[in-house]
Protein backbone atom coordinates (compact mmCIF):
# COMPACT_ATOMS: atom_id res chain seq x y z
CA UNK A 1 0.00 0.00 0.00
CA UNK A 2 1.10 3.79 -0.75
CA UNK A 3 0.68 6.27 1.81
CA UNK A 4 -0.54 9.55 0.67
CA UNK A 5 -0.65 11.58 3.51
CA UNK A 6 -4.17 12.58 3.47
CA UNK A 7 -5.38 14.62 6.04
CA UNK A 8 -8.62 14.53 6.14
CA UNK A 9 -10.34 11.48 7.88
CA UNK A 10 -11.29 8.46 5.40
CA UNK A 11 -14.04 5.88 6.39
CA UNK A 12 -14.08 2.39 4.73
CA UNK A 13 -17.50 1.05 5.18
CA UNK A 14 -16.73 -2.39 5.81
CA UNK A 15 -20.32 -4.06 7.07
CA UNK A 16 -23.48 -2.06 6.85
CA UNK A 17 -24.07 -2.80 10.43
CA UNK A 18 -21.07 -1.11 11.81
CA UNK A 19 -21.88 1.85 10.15
CA UNK A 20 -23.11 3.81 13.03
CA UNK A 21 -20.23 3.25 15.26
CA UNK A 22 -17.85 4.11 12.52
CA UNK A 23 -19.79 7.19 11.73
CA UNK A 24 -19.86 8.44 15.70
CA UNK A 25 -15.48 8.06 15.43
CA UNK A 26 -14.86 9.76 12.01
CA UNK A 27 -17.03 12.50 13.15
CA UNK A 28 -15.07 13.03 16.43
CA UNK A 29 -12.05 12.86 14.80
CA UNK A 30 -13.29 15.40 11.75
CA UNK A 31 -13.90 17.94 14.54
CA UNK A 32 -11.18 18.06 14.88
CA UNK A 33 -9.12 18.42 11.24
CA UNK A 34 -11.77 21.14 10.65
CA UNK A 35 -10.82 23.26 13.47
CA UNK A 36 -7.43 23.69 11.37
CA UNK A 37 -8.93 25.42 8.74
CA UNK A 38 -11.47 27.97 10.72
CA UNK A 39 -9.66 31.23 11.77
CA UNK A 40 -9.21 31.42 15.38
CA UNK A 41 -11.99 32.91 17.37
CA UNK A 42 -14.47 32.03 14.83
CA UNK A 43 -17.96 29.93 15.10
CA UNK A 44 -17.12 25.96 14.91
CA UNK A 45 -18.83 24.55 11.56
CA UNK A 46 -21.59 21.91 12.16
CA UNK A 47 -20.13 18.37 11.52
CA UNK A 48 -22.31 16.62 9.51
CA UNK A 49 -23.30 12.89 10.03
CA UNK A 50 -22.34 9.70 8.24
CA UNK A 51 -23.96 9.08 4.89
CA UNK A 52 -25.36 6.14 3.68
CA UNK A 53 -22.74 4.34 2.11
CA UNK A 54 -22.10 0.72 0.36
CA UNK A 55 -19.75 -2.01 2.29
CA UNK A 56 -16.47 -1.64 0.26
CA UNK A 57 -16.68 2.19 -0.25
CA UNK A 58 -14.42 4.76 1.12
CA UNK A 59 -15.69 8.47 2.11
CA UNK A 60 -13.45 11.69 3.16
CA UNK A 61 -14.67 14.92 4.94
CA UNK A 62 -13.70 17.40 2.86
CA UNK A 63 -14.72 21.35 2.12
CA UNK A 64 -16.81 21.69 -0.15
CA UNK A 65 -16.91 25.37 -1.70
CA UNK A 66 -19.65 27.63 -1.55
CA UNK A 67 -21.47 27.57 -4.37
CA UNK A 68 -22.21 31.08 -6.49
CA UNK A 69 -24.68 32.54 -8.56
CA UNK A 70 -23.97 35.04 -10.92
CA UNK A 71 -26.09 37.75 -11.42
CA UNK A 72 -25.58 41.32 -13.73
CA UNK A 73 -26.35 44.44 -11.81
CA UNK A 74 -26.53 47.81 -13.05
CA UNK A 75 -24.62 50.15 -10.52
CA UNK A 76 -23.62 53.85 -10.45
CA UNK A 77 -20.37 54.40 -12.11
CA UNK A 78 -20.06 57.60 -12.28
CA UNK A 79 -23.13 60.07 -10.52
CA UNK A 80 -24.82 62.64 -12.25
CA UNK A 81 -23.24 66.24 -12.53
CA UNK A 82 -22.50 68.90 -14.62
CA UNK A 83 -20.36 69.32 -17.40
CA UNK A 84 -17.92 72.46 -16.90
CA UNK A 85 -16.59 73.84 -20.30
CA UNK A 86 -14.37 77.08 -20.67
CA UNK A 87 -14.31 78.84 -23.48
CA UNK A 88 -11.01 80.57 -23.93
CA UNK A 89 -10.38 84.13 -24.10
CA UNK A 90 -9.66 85.31 -27.70
CA UNK A 91 -6.76 87.47 -28.19
CA UNK A 92 -5.82 89.58 -31.31
CA UNK A 93 -2.16 90.40 -32.47
CA UNK A 94 -1.83 94.43 -32.61
CA UNK A 95 1.06 96.87 -32.85
CA UNK A 96 1.03 99.49 -30.09
CA UNK A 97 3.49 102.27 -29.56
CA UNK A 98 5.03 102.24 -25.97
CA UNK A 99 7.17 104.65 -24.40
CA UNK A 100 10.53 103.93 -23.42
CA UNK A 101 12.08 107.60 -22.24
CA UNK A 102 9.72 110.10 -21.11
CA UNK A 103 9.77 113.99 -22.55
CA UNK A 104 12.36 115.86 -20.49
CA UNK A 105 13.40 119.39 -20.27
CA UNK A 106 16.32 120.80 -19.85
CA UNK A 107 18.20 124.56 -19.22
CA UNK A 108 20.89 124.81 -22.70
CA UNK A 109 23.35 127.63 -22.87
CA UNK A 110 23.59 129.42 -26.08
CA UNK A 111 27.24 130.91 -26.62
CA UNK A 112 27.97 134.67 -27.10
CA UNK A 113 28.63 135.44 -30.88
CA UNK A 114 31.35 137.78 -31.68
CA UNK A 115 32.09 140.10 -34.51
CA UNK A 116 35.44 141.54 -36.19
CA UNK A 117 35.57 145.47 -35.83
CA UNK A 118 38.03 148.14 -37.01
CA UNK A 119 38.98 150.17 -34.60
CA UNK A 120 41.35 153.38 -34.12
CA UNK A 121 43.12 154.02 -31.13
CA UNK A 122 45.71 156.45 -29.50
CA UNK A 123 48.66 155.34 -29.88
CA UNK A 124 50.32 158.17 -29.01
CA UNK A 125 48.47 161.08 -27.67
CA UNK A 126 48.29 164.58 -28.26
CA UNK A 127 51.27 166.64 -26.50
CA UNK A 128 52.51 170.09 -26.62
CA UNK A 129 56.22 170.43 -26.73
CA UNK A 130 58.32 174.02 -25.91
CA UNK A 131 60.85 174.93 -28.83
CA UNK A 132 63.42 177.52 -28.11
CA UNK A 133 64.04 179.77 -31.05
CA UNK A 134 67.97 180.69 -29.77
CA UNK A 135 69.10 184.22 -30.28
CA UNK A 136 70.33 185.99 -33.42
CA UNK A 137 73.35 186.95 -34.01
CA UNK A 138 75.31 189.26 -36.89
CA UNK A 139 79.17 189.15 -37.33
CA UNK A 140 81.49 192.24 -37.36
CA UNK A 141 84.68 192.75 -38.02
CA UNK A 142 86.39 194.29 -34.82
CA UNK A 143 90.12 194.85 -34.26
CA UNK A 144 91.36 193.63 -30.88
CA UNK A 145 94.08 194.78 -28.55
CA UNK A 146 96.33 191.15 -28.31
CA UNK A 147 99.41 192.90 -26.83
CA UNK A 148 99.27 196.67 -25.17
CA UNK A 149 102.35 199.02 -26.71
CA UNK A 150 105.20 198.49 -24.32
CA UNK A 151 108.89 199.13 -23.70
CA UNK A 152 111.65 196.86 -23.31
CA UNK A 153 115.22 196.43 -23.38
CA UNK A 154 116.62 194.63 -25.49
CA UNK A 155 120.48 193.57 -25.76
CA UNK A 156 122.02 195.98 -28.56
CA UNK A 157 124.02 194.41 -31.02
CA UNK A 158 125.04 197.64 -33.35
CA UNK A 159 127.05 199.37 -30.93
CA UNK A 160 130.66 199.32 -29.31
CA UNK A 161 130.16 197.49 -25.80
CA UNK A 162 130.63 199.28 -23.48
CA UNK A 163 133.18 198.80 -20.42
CA UNK A 164 130.73 197.95 -18.33
CA UNK A 165 129.31 195.03 -20.33
CA UNK A 166 126.52 195.00 -22.46
CA UNK A 167 124.62 197.05 -24.06
CA UNK A 168 120.71 197.23 -23.22
CA UNK A 169 118.56 199.45 -25.36
CA UNK A 170 115.30 200.80 -24.38
CA UNK A 171 113.06 199.67 -27.55
CA UNK A 172 109.14 200.97 -27.89
CA UNK A 173 107.31 198.00 -28.88
CA UNK A 174 103.74 199.21 -30.45
CA UNK A 175 100.45 197.30 -29.51
CA UNK A 176 99.19 194.22 -31.23
CA UNK A 177 96.03 194.00 -32.91
CA UNK A 178 94.05 191.18 -33.93
CA UNK A 179 91.04 191.05 -36.60
CA UNK A 180 88.59 188.76 -34.62
CA UNK A 181 85.53 188.42 -35.98
CA UNK A 182 82.48 188.30 -33.02
CA UNK A 183 78.93 188.31 -33.38
CA UNK A 184 77.05 190.76 -32.46
CA UNK A 185 73.05 189.96 -30.70
CA UNK A 186 70.58 191.13 -33.52
CA UNK A 187 67.73 189.30 -31.46
CA UNK A 188 67.47 187.51 -27.82
CA UNK A 189 66.48 184.14 -27.39
CA UNK A 190 62.53 183.01 -27.36
CA UNK A 191 60.50 180.10 -26.77
CA UNK A 192 57.44 178.78 -28.99
CA UNK A 193 54.75 175.72 -28.00
CA UNK A 194 54.87 173.61 -30.72
CA UNK A 195 51.53 171.14 -30.55
CA UNK A 196 52.73 167.55 -31.38
CA UNK A 197 49.11 165.67 -32.80
CA UNK A 198 48.07 162.49 -31.49
CA UNK A 199 49.09 159.29 -33.16
CA UNK A 200 46.85 157.11 -34.10
CA UNK A 201 46.74 153.16 -35.42
CA UNK A 202 43.42 151.13 -36.81
CA UNK A 203 42.96 147.45 -35.22
CA UNK A 204 40.72 144.72 -35.77
CA UNK A 205 39.26 143.44 -32.49
CA UNK A 206 36.23 141.16 -31.79
CA UNK A 207 33.62 142.51 -29.91
CA UNK A 208 30.26 140.87 -28.56
CA UNK A 209 27.48 140.39 -31.11
CA UNK A 210 25.43 139.03 -28.81
CA UNK A 211 25.60 138.11 -25.36
CA UNK A 212 25.44 134.46 -24.06
CA UNK A 213 22.12 133.72 -22.80
CA UNK A 214 20.34 130.22 -22.26
CA UNK A 215 17.10 128.49 -23.41
CA UNK A 216 14.72 125.51 -22.33
CA UNK A 217 15.06 122.93 -24.83
CA UNK A 218 11.95 120.28 -24.95
CA UNK A 219 13.82 116.52 -25.70
CA UNK A 220 10.91 114.48 -26.70
CA UNK A 221 9.96 111.25 -25.36
CA UNK A 222 10.79 108.10 -27.24
CA UNK A 223 8.40 105.69 -28.74
CA UNK A 224 8.90 101.69 -29.86
CA UNK A 225 6.59 100.12 -31.88
CA UNK A 226 6.15 96.53 -30.27
CA UNK A 227 3.46 93.77 -31.03
CA UNK A 228 1.42 92.86 -28.43
CA UNK A 229 -1.93 90.64 -27.69
CA UNK A 230 -5.09 92.56 -27.38
CA UNK A 231 -8.61 90.93 -25.39
CA UNK A 232 -11.14 90.64 -27.85
CA UNK A 233 -13.62 88.34 -25.59
CA UNK A 234 -13.37 87.45 -22.04
CA UNK A 235 -13.08 83.69 -22.01
CA UNK A 236 -16.92 81.63 -20.51
CA UNK A 237 -17.87 79.20 -18.43
CA UNK A 238 -20.30 76.74 -20.31
CA UNK A 239 -21.67 74.34 -17.74
CA UNK A 240 -23.98 71.24 -19.14
CA UNK A 241 -26.02 68.60 -16.63
CA UNK A 242 -24.50 65.25 -16.93
CA UNK A 243 -26.45 61.46 -16.74
CA UNK A 244 -25.35 59.56 -14.55
CA UNK A 245 -23.29 56.82 -16.21
CA UNK A 246 -23.95 53.04 -14.73
CA UNK A 247 -22.13 50.14 -15.54
CA UNK A 248 -22.92 46.53 -15.49
CA UNK A 249 -20.98 44.48 -12.92
CA UNK A 250 -21.57 40.55 -12.41
CA UNK A 251 -21.40 39.68 -9.10
CA UNK A 252 -21.62 36.23 -7.28
CA UNK A 253 -23.74 35.81 -4.70
CA UNK A 254 -23.81 32.54 -2.56
CA UNK A 255 -26.20 29.98 -3.32
CA UNK A 256 -25.01 27.24 -0.82
CA UNK A 257 -22.21 28.28 1.71
CA UNK A 258 -19.17 26.49 1.98
CA UNK A 259 -19.65 23.17 4.16
CA UNK A 260 -17.85 20.32 5.18
CA UNK A 261 -19.39 17.30 3.49
CA UNK A 262 -18.86 13.21 3.71
CA UNK A 263 -17.78 12.64 -0.39
CA UNK A 264 -16.49 9.39 -1.47
CA UNK A 265 -13.05 8.99 -1.81
CA UNK A 266 -10.72 6.23 -3.39
CA UNK A 267 -9.60 3.22 -0.80
CA UNK A 268 -6.01 2.51 -0.32
CA UNK A 269 -6.22 -0.09 -2.66
CA UNK A 270 -7.43 2.07 -5.61
CA UNK A 271 -4.80 4.52 -5.15
CA UNK A 272 -2.16 2.47 -6.63
CA UNK A 273 0.85 3.55 -8.70
CA UNK A 274 -1.24 3.35 -12.13
CA UNK A 275 -4.36 5.61 -10.89
CA UNK A 276 -1.46 8.16 -9.04
CA UNK A 277 0.11 8.22 -12.38
CA UNK A 278 -2.87 8.80 -14.42
CA UNK A 279 -4.04 11.59 -11.63
CA UNK A 280 -0.89 13.39 -12.73
CA UNK A 281 -0.89 13.31 -16.20
CA UNK A 282 -4.44 14.75 -15.92
CA UNK A 283 -2.62 17.51 -13.85
CA UNK A 284 -0.07 18.40 -16.56
CA UNK A 285 -3.08 18.23 -18.70
CA UNK A 286 -4.23 21.16 -17.00
CA UNK A 287 -1.69 23.14 -17.35
CA UNK A 288 0.22 22.39 -13.98
CA UNK A 289 3.87 21.50 -13.97
CA UNK A 290 3.70 18.07 -12.57
CA UNK A 291 6.00 14.74 -13.02
CA UNK A 292 4.34 11.80 -13.90
CA UNK A 293 6.17 9.57 -11.83
CA UNK A 294 4.00 7.60 -9.68
CA UNK A 295 4.65 9.34 -6.27
CA UNK A 296 2.04 11.67 -4.73
CA UNK A 297 4.63 14.54 -3.28
CA UNK A 298 4.38 18.41 -2.42
CA UNK A 299 4.42 19.12 -5.89
CA UNK A 300 1.37 16.95 -7.09
CA UNK A 301 -0.69 17.74 -3.56
CA UNK A 302 -0.08 21.82 -4.74
CA UNK A 303 -1.29 21.30 -8.22
CA UNK A 304 -4.20 19.13 -7.41
CA UNK A 305 -5.39 21.70 -4.88
CA UNK A 306 -5.12 24.69 -7.45
CA UNK A 307 -7.12 22.40 -10.02
CA UNK A 308 -9.94 22.05 -7.17
CA UNK A 309 -10.24 25.63 -6.47
CA UNK A 310 -10.14 26.78 -10.41
CA UNK A 311 -12.66 23.70 -10.74
CA UNK A 312 -14.87 24.34 -7.59
CA UNK A 313 -14.08 21.23 -6.57
CA UNK A 314 -14.47 20.29 -2.82
CA UNK A 315 -10.34 20.21 -1.24
CA UNK A 316 -9.34 18.34 1.33
CA UNK A 317 -8.74 14.79 -0.10
CA UNK A 318 -8.32 13.34 -3.48
CA UNK A 319 -12.20 12.41 -4.41
CA UNK A 320 -13.62 10.46 -6.60
CA UNK A 321 -15.57 13.28 -8.26
CA UNK A 322 -11.76 15.10 -8.73
CA UNK A 323 -10.53 11.81 -10.10
CA UNK A 324 -13.65 11.63 -12.51
CA UNK A 325 -12.85 15.68 -13.65
CA UNK A 326 -9.39 14.74 -14.11
CA UNK A 327 -9.97 11.95 -16.64
CA UNK A 328 -9.34 8.93 -14.26
CA UNK A 329 -11.75 6.42 -13.55
CA UNK A 330 -12.17 4.09 -10.54
CA UNK A 331 -15.49 2.46 -10.39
Amino acid sequence: MMNLNVKPLVMMMALAGSTVAIAQDATQDAAKGATQDTAQGAAQPAIPAAPASKPGQCHALVNVPAKLVSRVEEVIQKEAGEKLEVTPAKYEWVEKKVPISAEEKTIELVPATYKTVEEKIVVEPERKEYEVIPAKYEEVSEQVMVKPAMRVWRKSVEGAASLSGEVMRLIEVPAEYKTITKQRLVAGPQIREVVIPAEFATIEKKVVDTPASTREVVIPAEFKTIRVKQLVSESQEVRTPTKPVMQKISKNEVAQPAQLKWQRVPCDNDLNEANIIAIQKGLKAAGYDVTADGKFGKGSRDALEKFQETKGLAKGAITIETMKALGVDVD
